[in-house]
């Protein structure tokens, strides 16, 4: 192809790239006297005139968009069956590359996942959905700017009831949306899902969802839900964990409403530094006298500090309810027994799902980890919203699943809640797919109404999976929900 002239003006000179759908090439615009880049597609893509005409009218619609962040498209056509397309050549390199030599700071991630998401606002404004987002369609130069490339191209080259055809996924399969999978109707929260994606690959260097095969790799998503990037890799902002598993729901009403919402979000998490920062020693600022030093001194510091520690510990103990008065020292456990009769162990929750067999599935499954992120304050899961506390009349609740990843004794649950009054069951099983031993109360309760912080000790039963099940729910702003902001099992 090194030499071909392509519609008379094209000069090719060499090949910058090839994908699954076309491959790249630089080039001499004659007539314009400037250097361009030209994708040609496959010959599989651009025999029948059928394809050509939806590749030329995806180009045209493409064409139309003019943003700092989008690649331009300026020409299309076809040669002696070549089908092109004539776009604005970027200096710099693909996003794929640079994650191929590990994973982006998150500063730096987030800072492209904004431009991308710039990118966006400006196409779905005009009516232009990408479908296909992935870090060999964004582009980077030296200044670090972001532009997005081969809008349309996707819904071109294939429509929804042909997307698992052989040959079309490549390179595609790790970034599309459930409802792209399933042949729903898609709008522009299908991209969000898939820059989503790609801002986790930013962060830990892989894909949330992968498998043997591309279409294992795309169905997958459809049952499973990812972890957070920040369990992957150290140092992630909690904030941007948050981002990118809001924008992972499997629903797109999960989802974030906009691009412009999300790349909001991500602007508020790069305008608030909240590290912390080490104190700063300034040059030449006068240090303290020392004073002389005292042997004697020193060493009785040692019993008066170890005295003062023991208060201490001994009156947290006694307002936290952990030692009562009373016992040979004057101060024992509650209960009495030996040293392990104290407080009881917090067990590990390994996973978390959600559980709503009498609805569509899933209850908001992107927001499930901020339920055991150690978070109570400003994170939480969150039911839908209903008309009714009872649900809405159509099922008898809703709820979490715990996985503790071994069968372990439940002695208590602590949990808090920013929105309390609802009613939830405690329920254990060795099965995560069949609930039906609601735990008891010491009492012999087995109903409880949340509070801001719940602490219910139970009479003990040994489990694998934990239901919090939520039965009814108080009014909450224009509906009726609940909320758990944390959850804690301890035995």
């Amino acid at each position: 192809m090194r030499g071909r002239r392509l519609g008379g003006r094209y000069l090719l000179d060499s090949e910058i790239e090839s994908g699954g759908m076309a491959s790249v090439w630089r080039a001499h615009d004659d007539v314009l006297a400037r250097t361009v880049a030209v994708k040609i597609l496959h010959p599989d893509l651009s025999s029948d005139r059928e394809m050509f005409e939806r590749f030329s009218r995806e180009a045209v619609a493409a064409a139309s968009l003019s943003h700092p962040s989008v690649v331009r498209v300026f020409d299309t056509g076809t040669d002696d069956g070549i089908c092109f397309i004539v776009m604005e050549l970027v200096q710099g390199t693909t996003l794929a590359e640079l994650i191929e030599a590990g994973p982006l700071e998150p500063e730096q991630a987030a800072a492209i996942a904004r431009g991308i998401l710039d990118a966006l606002v400006h196409a779905h404004e005009a009516g232009i959905v990408h479908r296909d987002v992935k870090p060999g369609n964004v582009l980077v130069d030296p200044t670090g700017a972001v532009k997005v490339a081969d809008f349309g191209i996707a819904k071109a080259a294939f429509a929804a009831e042909d997307i698992t055809l052989t040959g079309k996924l490549l390179g595609t399969a790790r970034y599309l949306a459930p409802e792209q999978v399933t042949g729903g109707a898609i709008d522009g929260r299908a991209d969000l899902y898939a820059t989503a994606i790609v801002l986790y690959e930013m962060l830990t260097g892989r894909v949330p969802f992968e498998a043997e095969t591309e279409l294992a790799t795309a169905t997958l998503r459809l049952t499973t839900d990812p972890r957070p990037p920040g369990d992957l890799r150290a140092g992630i902002p909690r904030e941007i964990d948050t981002i990118v598993m809001r924008a992972l729901a499997r629903e797109p009403d999960g989802r974030f409403a906009s691009a412009g919402e999300m790349s909001a979000a991500l602007h508020r998490v790069a305008a608030s530094d909240t590290r912390p920062h080490p104190p700063v020693a300034h040059p030449g600022a006068p240090s303290s006298p020392e004073e002389p030093h005292s042997f004697f001194r020193s060493w009785m510091l040692v019993p008066v500090t170890l005295l003062a520690l023991a208060l201490l510990a001994v009156g947290a103990g006694l307002m936290l309810g952990r030692l009562e008065v009373g016992g040979p020292l004057g101060i024992r456990v509650p209960g009495g027994g030996d040293a392990g009769s104290g407080d009881l162990e917090k067990h590990r929750i390994a996973a978390v799902q959600d559980h709503d067999p009498g609805g569509d599935g899933v209850e908001h499954p992107g927001d499930l980890h901020l339920a055991i992120d150690g978070d109570p304050d400003d994170t939480f899961w969150q039911t839908e919203r209903y008309n009714t506390p009872d649900l809405g009349g159509l099922k008898s609740g809703v709820g979490i699943i715990l996985d503790l990843g071994t069968p372990r004794m439940i002695r208590e649950v602590r949990l808090r809640t920013t929105i309390p009054g609802w009613t939830f069951e405690l329920q254990g099983s060795d099965d995560a797919t069949s609930f039906s031993n609601p735990l008891a109360r010491e009492d012999g309760s087995r109903s409880f109404t949340a509070k801001s912080r719940s602490r219910v000790r139970l009479e003990g039963a040994e489990y694998r999976y934990l239901l919090v099940w939520i039965t009814e729910l108080p009014p909450a702003d224009t509906g009726y929900r609940a909320t758990i902001s944390d959850v804690e099992v301890r035995g």
